[in-house]
């Protein structure tokens, strides 16, 4: 058997759905999926891919020294890796920073010394300044034209544009379920969970939020769905919810 198919016998044994499993472990749904298909390019590094099987083992109560084995034969530590290891492993030598001057104590001292400089000039003043400070010239009366008042004309109006309706600002989702209920997972653009779990026959969830939301139903006919209060109707149990509130199919 692969590690996908390990992990996904391990989930089943432990009788969990994929969204189930994502809430506990905290990894999008799509990441466990390309993971249980044997894709762990979408982890980020063998680091990651590490980090995630341990938390899916840790889950499903499943003993995660075999399947780490198995992924360590399979894909060998790159580089990055093992110098990522090595690091967490030596420890940190301490820096040694030059030591730099204070220039505070040198433009305090400068500041000193101009302040010491201007005080010596303002005692020391001829006394002859203060008396041709004293003596005031007869101001020159200015004359002044008035200018001829130029007629202008008057800017012609522009023309004014439609202004278009603003988008609204949020996403406003109200789900009720009919016959017998269904399990709904919603996410924003990020993979933040913003619902997850089971409505009942005639319950009603309103989720509201400024972007993109990505949806995920259990059972579609059993459920209603209302976008900024028109009804909408997906064709696909993934779809995507765009600020506009039209809807996108999701692979």
């Amino acid at each position: 058997m692969t590690i996908g198919s390990e992990l996904t016998a391990a989930r089943e044994r432990a009788d969990l759905s994929i969204e189930q499993l994502s809430a506990a472990t905290r990894i999008r749904t799509g990441l466990l999926v390309a993971m249980e298909a044997d894709d762990f390019s979408r982890c980020g590094g063998n680091f990651y891919a590490r980090g995630h099987i341990r938390s899916i083992a840790r889950v499903v109560k499943a003993d995660p020294a075999p399947l780490l084995a198995a992924f360590d034969e399979a894909y060998p530590p790159s580089e990055p890796d093992r110098a990522r290891r090595d690091e967490r492993i030596e420890p940190r030598k301490p820096r040694l920073h030059p030591v730099r001057p204070r220039w505070a104590v040198v433009v305090g001292a400068i500041l000193v010394g101009l302040m010491g400089w201007g005080m010596v000039r303002l005692f020391t003043l001829p006394s002859d300044v203060e008396a041709n400070a004293s003596r005031t010239s007869s101001p020159t009366p200015a004359v002044t034209t008035p200018a001829k008042p130029t007629a202008t004309k008057p800017a012609p109006p522009k023309p004014s544009t439609p202004v278009k309706p603003k988008p609204p600002s949020k996403v406003v989702v109200v789900l009720k379920s009919t016959g017998e209920g269904t399990y709904v997972t919603l996410r924003n653009y990020y993979g933040e969970k913003l619902f997850q779990g089971l409505l009942g026959t005639g319950s009603t969830q309103t989720v509201t939020y400024p972007g993109s939301i990505r949806v995920q139903v259990g059972a579609l006919k059993n459920l209603t769905i209302t976008i900024n209060g028109k009804k909408a109707t997906p064709t696909s149990k993934r779809f995507l919810i765009t600020p506009t509130g039209a809807i996108q199919k999701t692979p």
